[in-house]
């Protein structure tokens, strides 16, 4: 059999064994391309170290260059219980682009963590970490991460002393956790920064399948704002709660087992309030089983499609075959010998420029590869002569060719590469309910929302429509290079169709489908206009049944924005004129909140929340210029931890503003007309109820 060189450019590096039970390498979340990365590869394409000091691996884990590490020593951390004050705060920090490997039967860190913070594209294997502190593993900022046959635990009587066993934090993302054994714990897993994290707003995407949480309290895991995958987990003796979600994360538990838990599934801080609720969090149940729990075993939604991420039917198990695999998680011995794939299994979304690789394996003279479309018919072929066709799915195989694992053979993989056409829109097609602003960062204002867009397989640009007509025959093109654009203009309750057609490397455009999306609208007239009955963006919530002595709101309702950017829309349904605007809001104690009053995308006025008072309060903004259709958009961000609540928008005609009306000249300016066009005067005092032509627009004066 011909033998072909492994290609270093993607590369994914030594893990997982092949063995009896199911397991397929890298499946989940952490396979997604995005963020400028197609995957997780780890050290790909790095060297491979053996250490057995903390020196040497302090200083590979540490180095910019890609490493590929193989811990073959245990290593003790200087964190001493004994002590008074006790020694704390013993980590080794890892950079990108990094495998860290347990070797033999795996590698013990003692009263020693690892720290990452802002890297990317890690994988740690078959480690045990006993009593580190704060965090065994703890990730902030850091995407596209695989942790693996990890056995991870602290003594419970020291859990004062602990946080998290493996914690995925402010802003992290496309991250999996699989085989893996966590026991003996308190706060065990937690995927976000705690309630109130606007860097976690869109990201925490997580997968965790096939691992064991025994004997820990809570958090196993507990998941917030983003979206999350658990399959095939064991659950036992988790003596508050089982798995958390929270802050509008969206998760999926699948053919889970859960034997002596307290409680299956927490709803966390926001039961009061329901599913509008800032901390609200949704959850879908299927296939689990539950032996000695009934407490809060039941989902709340219908979850969300994992197949737009990726593929796992065929590693997934029936969930009465957990409890015999529970001595396959957690550390493994024989696992820095993997053969490991890129594309990742059950990847989706390849492009056609991908090449198939595998990862090295130490002393190996080179691979051999066999590839197919169907998983029983693999032919031998060089993965630099093949070429991918899209909307296919690909099976292969690889054997090791040299050295002391001369033909050890992977089992099947599979990838499914991408649609030639643009697919998956955001928002989905036929949405009615599309936000049309979005939030860009921590302290500014929403923005016009984006339309978004999966690559689709041999893109050189998008060519983009978009209109209030089906046929798009009012649609002006724009060309972008990137799967996603910003159109201007939108309007609350309008139905919008577009299109994106590929333009391809060889010339070629491949027209896409028509896709259509609403939103919904909110109008505001004269006199009181409950926030609560706004539409609703961003990190913008309604709060009811407002507690008695401390918000006085009326209606007893209003409108909260937690950590980070929010607003509040309506549309004008009045007379056109000059208004002057009162806006209620409660100025609380905890921190400072920024408001801006806007008319379609002009700011009429912009105010913080500084008196820190816990009351609430007003804000007068004069002479504001109205069109019917036009809207009004309180905008808000919250800074130094404060909760920005708005109660109402009062809205009264404006009878002192001619002075501020822009005119063609100033003769227009002062000029009065009755409604059938009669000369009345140039002073606004001489008018009494009624409609009005003032520089050729009507005012009502009420």
């Amino acid at each position: 059999m011909k033998q072909f060189r492994r290609l270093t450019a993607l590369v994914l590096t030594v893990t997982c064994a092949v063995s009896i039970y199911a397991q397929h390498g890298l499946v989940g979340f952490a396979n997604y391309s995005d963020m400028g990365l197609q995957g997780t590869t780890g050290g790909a394409g790095g060297k491979i170290v053996h250490v057995t000091n903390r020196e040497d691996f302090t200083r590979y884990a540490g180095a910019k260059e890609p490493y590929i590490i193989i811990l073959d020593a245990d290593l003790k951390g200087h964190y001493d219980y004994s002590t008074n004050p006790k020694q704390k705060h013993d980590v080794i920090s890892v950079a990108s682009n990094k495998t860290i490997i347990g070797g033999g039967k795996g590698a013990h860190l003692d009263s020693l963590g690892l720290d990452i913070n802002g890297q990317q594209n890690i994988i740690i294997r078959n480690l045990k970490i006993t009593k580190a502190d704060p965090d065994a593993i703890a990730f902030r900022n850091t995407h596209h991460v695989w942790v693996d046959h990890c056995d991870l635990s602290s003594q419970k009587q020291e859990n004062e002393a602990n946080d998290g066993l493996l914690d995925f934090t402010y802003g992290s993302s496309y991250l999996t956790v699989s085989w893996c054994k966590f026991h003996d714990h308190d706060k065990t897993s937690i995927c976000c920064s705690g309630t109130r994290n606007i860097a976690d707003y869109g990201k925490q995407r997580v997968t965790y399948h096939h691992n064991a949480f025994i004997n820990c309290t809570q958090r196993n895991p507990r998941i917030g704002y983003g979206l999350g995958h658990i399959f095939n987990d064991y659950n036992e003796k988790n003596t508050s709660y089982a798995i958390g979600m929270f802050a509008r994360a969206v998760v999926n538990v699948e053919n889970c087992y859960f034997k002596n838990v307290n409680e299956a599934f927490c709803q966390m801080y926001s039961a009061a309030y329901g599913e509008h609720d800032t901390y609200w969090g949704f959850l879908k149940s299927t296939g689990n089983i539950f032996e000695n729990t009934s407490k809060s075993t039941k989902g709340n939604s219908d979850g969300f499609d994992v197949s737009k991420y990726y593929h796992y039917d065929f590693a997934m198990d029936d969930a009465s075959s957990m409890p015999g695999l529970i001595s396959k998680m957690g550390c493994m011995e024989g696992i820095e010998s993997d053969i490991i794939p890129f594309p990742g299994d059950g990847a989706i979304g390849v492009t056609k420029g991908t090449r198939i690789s595998c990862g090295d394996i130490e002393g190996a003279t080179g691979y051999i590869y066999k590839i197919g479309v169907t998983p029983g018919a693999l032919n031998t072929v060089d993965p630099a002569t093949l070429v991918l066709q899209p909307l296919t799915t690909y099976y292969w195989q690889v054997t090791v060719a040299g050295g002391k694992h001369d033909g050890k053979t992977s089992p099947v993989f599979r990838f499914t590469t991408a649609d030639p056409k643009a697919h998956y829109p955001m928002p989905e097609n036929g949405e009615t309910h599309a936000a049309l602003r979005e939030i860009k960062g921590e302290t500014s204002p929403c923005v016009p929302m984006s339309l978004r867009w999966r690559e689709s397989f041999d893109a050189g640009s998008y060519t983009v429509y978009i209109g209030s007509k089906e046929d798009l025959s009012d649609a002006t093109p724009e060309n972008v290079v990137r799967t996603s654009y910003q159109p201007k203009g939108l309007r609350h309750g309008e139905t919008y169709y577009w299109r994106v057609d590929v333009n391809g490397k060889d010339g070629t455009v491949i027209e896409g489908n028509t896709w259509n999306f609403k939103s919904d609208i909110s109008k505001a007239h004269v006199g009181r206009n409950e926030v609560e009955h706004a539409v609703r963006g961003g990190l913008c919530f309604p709060e009811r049944d407002v507690m008695a002595g401390w918000i006085v709101a009326s209606n007893d309702s209003c409108n909260v924005g937690d950590q980070g950017p929010g607003y509040m829309s309506f549309v004008w349904a009045g007379d056109d004129g000059v208004y002057d605007f009162t806006t209620a809001y409660f100025d609380e104690s905890s921190g400072q909140g920024w408001f801006g009053l806007y008319v379609n995308e002009e700011r009429k006025d912009q105010w913080t929340a500084t008196a820190n008072n816990n009351k609430m309060v007003t804000r007068d903004t004069k002479t504001v210029e109205l069109r019917q259709g036009d809207e009004i958009r309180l905008d808000f961000y919250t800074q130094k931890n404060m909760r920005c609540r708005t109660d109402y928008i009062d809205i009264k005609a404006n009878t002192t503003g001619i002075s501020n009306l822009t005119a063609d000249n100033d003769t227009d300016a002062k000029r009065i007309y009755s409604i059938d066009g009669r000369y009345i005067g140039n002073d606004m005092r001489c008018l009494t109820k009624g409609i009005y032509i003032i520089n050729k627009r009507k005012v009502v004066i009420p």
